[in-house]
């Protein structure tokens, strides 16, 4: 349920990407536990898998997966270490975004996001205490063949 409403936002306007953003922290923060947390990862995970799909239909759907995720972790929903895991490791095989360079676009939304939101001091002390390194997220350099 989770990935189809994400990857369905992808085509949406901002707003709607907002309102989902919102409805996923209120299912997930909710008292009834409508949504849990490990629900949510596993629908983030099957979006990252799908994401180098998405952006063929979407270009910019790694973008909105970021604003989406931003969201998530201004609200505290799903820890920064998880969510730099999860984004490190996804793809249709196993880390396929960092070599396609979409890990990278999804986390810099996000760290823009962060730091407009809640300021420098905010973000650089997010990215110590959840062991971000930026280098784990850049492609491999790309082999230029001898001309």
């Amino acid at each position: 349920m989770i990935s189809i409403w994400v990857t369905d936002s992808f085509e949406r306007k901002d707003m709607d990407r907002d309102s989902l953003a919102k409805l996923l922290v209120n299912l997930t923060k909710s008292q009834e536990g409508i949504l849990t947390q490990d629900s949510l990862v596993r629908g983030f995970e099957s979006v990252l898998s799908t994401l180098e799909d998405a952006v063929n239909d979407a270009p910019r759907a790694a973008e909105f997966l970021g604003r989406i995720f931003a969201r998530i972790l201004i609200e505290n929903v799903i820890p920064y270490k998880q969510v730099w895991h999860l984004i490190r490791e996804g793809g249709e095989e196993q880390g396929q975004l960092v070599k396609s360079g979409l890990a990278a676009d999804v986390l810099g939304v996000i760290l823009e996001i962060i730091k407009s939101e809640k300021g420098d001091p905010f973000f650089k002390d997010v990215c110590a205490s959840s062991d971000l390194r930026l280098e784990n997220f850049r492609p491999p350099p790309t082999l230029k063949k001898p001309s």
